[in-house]
């Protein structure tokens, strides 16, 4: 049984995350491809969210525990229909799709906006507009994961058990509610199909994978048997300055990122960056400006600004003029 009350979520309560990039060998992925114990899965762009049955009704809640209003009442509608015990919580993501593609930026819309706007934004007809028509607009809710069901704990179960059950249950989701995708391909080739589609990355899983939670407001420890993956894009940026702390103006806080427009030919901000040890901090902060970095990043946003920035190494062999965008950025 578990051992909190599910109504409401405790605002402490913290579920496991999976292991990042940068805390595992990719030879572990392959170690359990070969022994027949890798589930592959597509990671959605989305809002994560908990739905919870408890007493005949169905509620949602951001990761930070907070309830969710009438803005996603038509998944709260699908949930009620489906055959979910009280007791029971659902772990999984808010998503908007066009085209197999996330569309992250119209769900930060809908959850961040007041409630009227967010069903006005779901309604919307435009063809200017994300989505073609008003079906299509509606938020959908992908599960990864049952924490507990019918008052039963679930996280120490085999992942594979909890993945049967999850597909099962949504068998009867209707369009709104849908498990995660199990890619029945390599995972060499996975990382193909992530690259040719734009997608955002995978999330792998150990068949005997064990999840985990805290009620302390504490991350419960990376576990093993869940790793994220995602491609990583490198380029050089131009550095002309940096920006202090606001506490120290002696000590750098971080650089302001730049690159040339390829039509415009004029240098833009990419973002700032401020992944870096003592050592180079003070490096840069003695340095000579302008300089070249080469910069890891995981994707970029229409603006060209970088998503997850980490810092690889300066490039004095490179030109500025040579730190031309990839393509034009708005």
């Amino acid at each position: 049984m578990v051992d909190f009350k599910l109504d409401p979520l405790p605002k402490d309560f913290v579920l496991y995350k999976p292991l990042q990039q940068d805390r595992f060998d990719e030879k572990v992925i392959y170690e359990l491809e070969k022994a027949g114990r890798l589930i592959i899965t597509r990671k959605r762009d989305g809002w994560k969210m908990f739905a919870v049955k408890a007493d005949g009704k169905i509620k949602l809640y951001t990761d930070g525990m907070n309830e969710i209003d009438d803005r996603l009442g038509h998944i709260k509608n699908a949930l009620g229909k489906m055959k979910i015990p009280d007791g029971s919580i659902l772990v999984g993501e808010a998503i908007a799709d066009k085209n197999n593609s996330d569309q992250f930026k119209k769900v930060g819309q809908v959850m961040q906006s007041s409630v009227q706007k967010a069903i006005d934004l779901q309604k919307e007809n435009d063809t200017k507009d994300l989505f073609r028509n008003n079906t299509k607009n509606l938020l959908r809710f992908m599960v990864f994961d049952v924490v507990c069901w019918g008052g039963k704990a679930m996280l120490q179960m085999k992942y594979q058990d909890r993945f049967k059950r999850i597909s099962q249950l949504c068998a009867s989701g209707g369009e709104f509610v849908s498990p995660l995708t199990w890619l029945l391909v390599s995972f060499d080739e996975a990382k193909r199909m992530v690259k040719r589609n734009h997608w955002e990355g995978l999330v792998l899983y150990d068949k005997e994978f064990l999840g985990s939670y805290r009620l302390d407001g504490k991350n419960p420890a990376r576990p093993k048997g869940c790793y994220k993956w995602k491609p990583l894009y490198e380029d050089d940026f131009i550095i002309r300055k940096w920006l202090p702390k606001d506490d120290n103006p002696k000590i750098l806080k971080e650089v302001v990122l730049l690159q040339i427009h390829p039509k415009t030919g004029k240098e833009f901000e990419c973002g700032k960056l401020g992944s870096f040890d003592a050592k180079m901090r003070e490096q840069l902060r003695t340095a000579k400006y302008p300089l070249v970095m080469e910069v890891m990043y995981e994707a970029r946003y229409e603006s060209g600004k970088l998503r997850n920035a980490r810092f690889m190494r300066l490039r004095p062999d490179k030109k500025l003029k040579d730190c031309v965008a990839p393509k034009k950025f708005k």
